[in-house]
């Protein structure tokens, strides 16, 4: 990303418009002030000279004379040019004048008490001095209106610099982190304002589609190697009962196969979807009764003993369809590969231990591989790995031991 983004050239663009404007409008409003306050004042003196010059008629009954030399009282003795006269109507009282010769004329109606109203003429142009002087006023305005202008943009330059920093930052975060298989940290994602709920939704919803793309790619990877070996099974096994008919054997080993294949897909499901990363307090030993429970038919037809050694107050926080679907899988396994029946379920130091007898020497680092099958195994390999799928969506650790002829699994909820 360009070290001066687009938004802050806008925001730049947007700060810099508006002081123009404030600016253009500010010296507008500086020269009319002026123009106004000059003509107010010019107004203001030649109506003092009317309230004199009708104050000495009163007092002398005698024509008086204006007081000050560019003041011209036009009276019937001295008649007033044509243009003034017909500046000022006879229904005006006061009006002005500009010559052609740059002159600039104030008129008064001035009423004396032989109701005679002659005209009092000032000519102000020596007192224009806004107007004299606006080439330089227009300068001064202007150089100051520049160096404002100037202030101010640097000013707005840093304004939006300043608060278009976070965005900024948030945006390359994001461009940076875009190719990471990882969760990505945004800054801000702590603060109390807009910024910082903004980076927080971003982040939590990154992160969220970065969980369900791994989750779809490991689910679409499991199901084609998975399920791979339980079709070649099923495929093999339906070819050869078009020529005869199937053995009870061939039979049972279908029935395995489904049996397996159901199991590995309600599993993948399971680990696929998002409702597995809720997580919520689960008692240990009532979970384990009720999967138990649920494979009770099974228990009783192989006179089979659960031997559950933990107490009611042991309690994990997990997700529990997760957990169910991990206990079928141990239990199940225990059921079908013990060489005794009897199944041994303890809890140590914050470890789950599901212990029974077997004859079999296991590859102990293959084991939690798919595709690992015991000798004799009529399934298709998937149940250790699954149950280690489970276990690494769950964020806990699972291990497998065999001594003396016990088979050990061991699950640890230390994360």
């Amino acid at each position: 990303m360009r070290e001066t983004s687009n938004l802050q050239r806008k925001v730049f663009a947007i700060f810099g418009s508006f002081t123009l404007l404030l600016c253009l409008v500010f010296f507008a409003i500086c020269m009319m002030v002026a123009y106004v306050v000059e003509d107010h004042l010019l107004d203001n003196l030649l109506a003092g000279e009317v309230r004199y010059l009708e104050q000495q008629a009163r007092l002398t009954n005698a024509t008086p004379e204006p007081r000050l030399p560019y003041l011209t009282l036009y009276t019937e003795s001295k008649i007033i040019p044509a243009e003034l006269r017909t500046a000022l109507p006879s229904y005006a009282e006061k009006a002005e004048w500009f010559s052609d010769t740059e002159h600039h004329f104030h008129l008064r109606r001035v009423h004396f008490p032989d109701n005679h109203s002659p005209v009092l003429v000032a000519e102000v142009s020596e007192l224009l001095t806004v107007t004299r002087q606006s080439s330089k006023l227009l300068w001064l305005f202007a150089s100051a209106c520049i160096l404002t202008l100037l202030l101010a943009l640097y000013c707005a330059f840093r304004i939006s610099r300043k608060t278009i920093a976070p965005v900024v930052t948030l945006a390359k975060a994001v461009q940076r982190q875009r190719n990471c298989d990882s969760q990505i940290s945004l800054p801000y994602n702590n603060e109390q304002d807009e910024i910082g709920y903004l980076a927080s939704t971003l982040q939590d919803t990154l992160n969220q589609l970065k969980l369900t793309l791994h989750r779809e790619t490991e689910f679409t990877r499991d199901t084609s190697h998975e399920l791979r070996t339980g079709l070649t099974i099923l495929k093999s096994t339906l070819a050869l009962s078009q020529n005869r008919e199937m053995t009870l054997a061939e039979k049972n080993e279908l029935l395995e196969t489904v049996t397996g294949m159901e199991k590995t897909v309600k599993t993948l499901l399971a680990l696929a979807r998002s409702e597995s990363l809720q997580s919520e307090d689960i008692p240990l030993c009532a979970l384990l009764e009720e999967r138990l429970l649920a494979q009770h038919q099974l228990i009783v037809q192989k006179h089979f003993n659960v031997d559950l050694k933990l107490g009611h107050k042991v309690r994990v926080l997990a997700n529990r369809h997760l957990v169910s679907l991990l206990f079928d899988n141990l239990i199940s396994n225990a059921l079908q590969h013990a060489t005794s029946p009897e199944l041994v379920i303890t809890y140590k130091g914050d470890t789950l231990f599901f212990e029974n007898a077997t004859d079999n020497q296991l590859d102990l680092e293959t084991s939690l591989l798919p595709g690992q099958k015991r000798e004799g195994s009529d399934g298709i390999g998937q149940g250790l790995f699954l149950a280690k799928r489970i276990c690494e969506a769950l964020n806990w650790t699972i291990s497998i031991q065999c001594r003396n002829n016990i088979y050990q699994c061991a699950l640890s909820f230390t994360q």
